[in-house]
């Protein structure tokens, strides 16, 4: 499964989690600007754009935005999903707030994170 094969809740929430996770922090690295464009450019431009003002319009606190998130129901979706967000999330620092999203997002959409080890140098 790929970016743009998600339906329009999908996306909803792949928005949000970009929103709540990356961009949360108030500052976007080189890397995670990167990453995040890559997505746009996988699903569209104007279907990002569009997903982003959802989220804007139907979520005015992360509570909500996690009460959406749980209707996310698709096993390859969440996890194509959580891996976007991740990827982005980890071209930099994950903080605590960072953190606590991911961890509670992996856990309700019952997803086993694995980290790799960098290769030793």
């Amino acid at each position: 499964m790929e970016l743009r094969e998600l339906n329009a809740d999908e996306r909803i929430a792949l928005a949000a989690l970009i929103e709540f996770e990356v961009l949360a922090s108030g500052h976007v690295t080189e890397d995670e600007e990167r990453e995040i464009q890559a997505v746009v450019d996988e699903i569209g431009k104007d279907v990002y754009r569009k997903a982003v003002e959802e989220v804007d319009r139907r979520f005015p606190d992360e509570e909500a935005a996690k009460k959406f998130l749980m209707t996310i129901t698709r096993p390859e979706a969440r996890e194509l999903i959580f891996g976007a967000v991740m990827g982005a999330a980890m071209t930099d620092t994950i903080e605590g707030h960072e953190s606590r999203i991911l961890d509670w997002v992996a856990q309700e959409w019952k997803l086993e994170v694995k980290y790799e080890e960098p290769p030793a140098g």
